[in-house]
């Protein structure tokens, strides 16, 4: 994160650019010609007291900035069309754009529309076949994932999201990760996981680390990772780091340690086929790994489900767009067949940063595990 805010600034400078246009084109508007050189000296120092802040790119400010600068050069580029066709924008249109305010309306009704969609949870339902032996009602698993509690909802609503969930009856909850994150204060972690861990279920509650989880992306943080452990296994969860647990008498549940935690302690990680090493064939068994890698590997190696979250499904369009165009090894969003696994990737109830989302909705997932119909 630290790289990209350091590195930001030379990606800025057509930002710069484009702002000073902006800003000539609304001083114009309002002063003509009068004071051009303290005008032009103005539009400068506005636009590098505008950009300047912007160049943290995972704050609140940015994405004003952004979605406003794209606004503006869709309405831009839609005016040059129009005006090459022979027509143009009528006079009240005219002055609209040219004064900046048409780009600002835009700005607001999307991001007026992305703090909603952060805000509209819905319940995302898939139903998994499986040639193994289970039990005929089948089993259902309630995951959630990358809520970073703090950002977008408060204790009140998690609550009511908790019992939610309970009215799905689970059989197991499955935790995948960024429950919390850098931003957390202790007391938000402690109240996060106690809410978490009073859903009830069949099995109980399973829970992998996210890469935010521990706060590492901030040289302070509010909590320690013992507090976090300690806050996650008093609320009743069990933690599955490079763990497996067996479940009943039919299935069982691995969870992988983060790669990026992994990566930071300099440590290996426990290959999957490791995880299920004693664990029978006959069981069905799922993987939770907060981020979506490796899924060929964990398909050979056995497993019949895998669960994850970490992407967002891109949170702010076209983040996802771009992970899928250009990162090959993982997947942003939904389900997927490899093999005889399938893959859920959830976007999560949540949104890390600020508690706006473009991207895709928010969600809860509920799988139904089922013997495959004669």
């Amino acid at each position: 994160m630290r790289f990209f805010v350091r590195t930001a600034g030379i990606f800025m400078i057509p930002l710069y650019i484009y702002l000073y246009f902006i800003i000539r084109r609304i001083q114009i508007l309002l002063f003509g010609g009068k004071g051009k050189y303290v005008q032009m000296v103005l539009a400068v120092v506005l636009s590098v007291l505008v950009i300047l802040p912007a160049q943290n790119l995972f704050g609140f400010w940015a994405l004003i900035v952004l979605h406003f600068l794209a606004a503006s050069a869709i309405v831009d580029v839609v005016r040059l069309v129009l005006k090459k066709s022979g027509h143009g924008f009528h006079r009240y249109v005219e002055l609209a754009w040219r004064s900046g305010t048409l780009a600002a309306a835009v700005t607001t009704v999307v991001l007026g529309y992305a703090y909603w969609n952060m805000h509209r949870v819905v319940v995302t339902e898939y139903t998994v076949f499986t040639e193994k032996e289970i039990r005929e009602e089948g089993y259902d698993l309630a995951f959630l994932s990358d809520l970073h509690f703090g950002t977008t909802m408060n204790p009140e609503q998690l609550q009511n999201y908790c019992e939610r969930i309970e009215k799905e009856q689970p059989d197991l909850v499955v935790l995948g990760g960024d429950i919390v994150d850098e931003a957390s204060t202790l007391e938000q972690v402690k109240e996060a996981f106690r809410c978490l861990g009073q859903i009830r279920s069949t099995y109980g509650t399973y829970y992998v680390y996210g890469n935010h989880d521990k706060g590492r992306y901030l040289d302070a943080c509010d909590f320690t990772e013992t507090e976090l452990e300690e806050a996650i296994t008093a609320a009743g969860i069990k933690i599955l780091e490079d763990e497996t647990a067996l479940i009943g008498e039919e299935l069982c549940v691995a969870g992988r340690r983060d790669r990026t935690d992994a990566r930071r302690d300099e440590m290996e990680r426990k290959s999957s086929e490791e995880l299920l090493a004693d664990v029978s064939e006959q069981r069905f068994c799922i993987l939770t790994d907060h981020q979506p890698r490796e899924m060929e590997e964990n398909e050979q190696a056995g497993y019949d489900l895998m669960l994850s979250g970490h992407t967002h499904a891109g949170q702010m369009w076209p983040v996802g767009l771009i992970t899928t165009l250009f990162d090959k090894d993982t997947f942003n969003y939904g389900r997927k067949t490899i093999g005889d696994m399938e893959l859920i990737v959830s976007s999560g109830i949540g949104g890390w940063g600020y508690a706006f989302r473009t991207g895709k909705h928010s969600e809860i997932v509920v799988v139904h595990v089922a013997g495959n119909p004669a």
